[in-house]
């Protein structure tokens, strides 16, 4: 258990062989799921038949090959993990997007939710059942194209601004990204992504400290209910999840891309 009420186990497995239909995440039960994004390019065509017309046009419109790849792969992937759950077939699964872009299963009727990140070639999925959830990862280092405190001035709590300032230089780019995950981590799960202002709630800015939802200000007693828990899928990267419940229990799996459909 961290800080926060939440249970996780901390070792990647490796993904079980068989379908999850018939065992779907329990109630306070997070399934997360890390996938690597960059394959040969034979491979990345044979994951192609598993995506939508739309998926496909969409990858198309990438001008950069490896941003176009690693989108292709990352929604075969996706499209695979879900069949899992719902026992249909990859190219069957529909989906529809909330008026903030946030993705969901239409068809068929399920009571599963995700949600999706990624960066730098690889992937994080997190599958609930009946529970909305949100998840970012970042890679570590990214160069920044702006100074990150002057970003966080901008954007952050007055009280994230000031403990990440208060931090040696050496330390605030990891500070800034814990911050930043946790945040879009919360954003994500309540469905409204970057279109709720960032310094109306306040999270652990601390990398060394565990994720918390610390304060909102529409309402006091919303942290009451809130878990938040770290997603390190490596050491390149930092990430972190959100749901509204508590005492939940995170099991951690690798994708292993010889298990989709027809593998």
């Amino acid at each position: 258990m961290n800080g926060d009420g939440t249970g996780y186990t901390k070792k990647w497995q490796a993904a079980p062989p068989e379908p999850f239909g018939e065992r779907q995440p329990a109630e306070g039960e997070i399934h997360v799921w890390s996938a690597a994004l960059d394959l040969p390019q034979d491979r990345v065509g044979e994951l192609e038949r598993f995506l939508a017309a739309g998926e496909l046009e969409r990858a198309k419109r990438f001008l950069v090959r490896s941003a176009r790849d690693r989108y292709t792969v990352a929604r075969a992937v996706l499209r695979n993990l879900l069949s899992r759950y719902v026992s249909a077939a990859p190219a069957d699964l529909r989906f529809h997007y909330t008026k903030y872009g946030k993705p969901e299963l239409a068809h068929p009727a399920t009571s599963i939710r995700f949600n999706v990140s990624h960066s730098h070639g690889l992937a994080v999925y997190a599958v609930t059942a009946g529970v909305p959830v949100g998840i970012d990862v970042e890679y570590l280092h990214r160069r920044a194209t702006m100074d990150r405190l002057k970003i966080a001035h901008r954007v952050f709590s007055d009280r994230e601004y000031n403990e990440l300032a208060s931090m040696p230089h050496y330390r605030r780019d990891e500070a800034f990204l814990a911050c930043w995950t946790r945040k879009e981590a919360f954003v994500k799960a309540i469905g409204q992504g970057l279109s709720c202002p960032l310094d109306q709630f306040d999270v652990s800015v601390d990398p060394n400290d565990p994720p918390e939802l610390r304060a909102t200000h529409w309402d006091p007693l919303e942290t009451d209910r809130w878990s938040m828990a770290s997603v390190d899928p490596g050491p390149d990267y930092i990430g972190a999840l959100a749901v509204p419940t508590r005492n939940v229990k995170i099991t951690r799996w690798q994708w292993n891309h010889d298990q989709a459909s027809g593998n």
